[in-house]
Parts: structure tokens; sequence; C-alpha cells
């Protein structure tokens, strides 16, 4: 194995380092758009996208990435409402749902 096949295995490892360490991240912006949901009452689509991915500031000063993945929610029937989860690193930096209207606790 020369030079060249070094460099190629180092890059596939590398490829996989950052697939793992997304599948991470998306599994715990998951769990805190669910968290969110059950907090507001209302339904989680379990769809979840990556929005954007970006660099910026970690709350101690160095650099990390900022992914905002994107879900939808619904509180009854077939209306669909947008929310998001910014995860900062590894940590939820901010969970957004947009307005909805508020689910009717007798639906008589």
């Amino acid at each position: 194995m020369g030079l060249n096949g070094i460099g190629l295995l180092l890059l596939l490892a590398l490829a996989g380092l950052a697939w793992w360490h997304n599948l991470g991240a998306r599994t715990t912006a998951r769990r805190a758009a669910r968290k969110a949901c059950a907090e507001a009452g209302v339904g989680f689509i379990d769809e979840l996208a990556l929005k954007r991915l970006r660099p910026a500031r970690a709350p101690g000063g160095g650099l990390c990435l900022r992914r905002t993945y994107g879900f939808e929610f619904f509180v009854a029937g077939d209306r669909r409402y947008a929310g998001e989860v910014e995860m900062r690193a590894r940590r939820i930096a901010r969970v957004h749902l947009d307005p909805y209207p508020f689910p009717d606790p007798d639906p008589e």
C-alpha cells in the first residue's frame, strides 16, 4: 500500500467519522423535537431534515458546527406546522415551533 492508498484510507475514515457524528446529532435533535411536541401537546411527524450546516462559535469560544434541523408537527386533522431544532456542536441551542392553534381540550 503506497501513499495514495493510505491517503484514500484516511479520507474514508474521516468521512465515516463525520457520518457517525452526524447520526448522533440527528438522534439528539429528533429527541428534542419529540420532547418539545409532547410538552406542547401536539403530534410530532416522524420527519427530520437537515436545513443548514455552518460554522459557528461554541459556548466556550471555540469553533463548532451549527446544525439546523426542520421537522413538522400537527395539532389535529391534516394541517401541518413547521418546527426547527438548532444545535451547536452536539448540544441543543434552541427548539422552535411555528404558531399553531391550541388543541381543543373538549372536542364535543
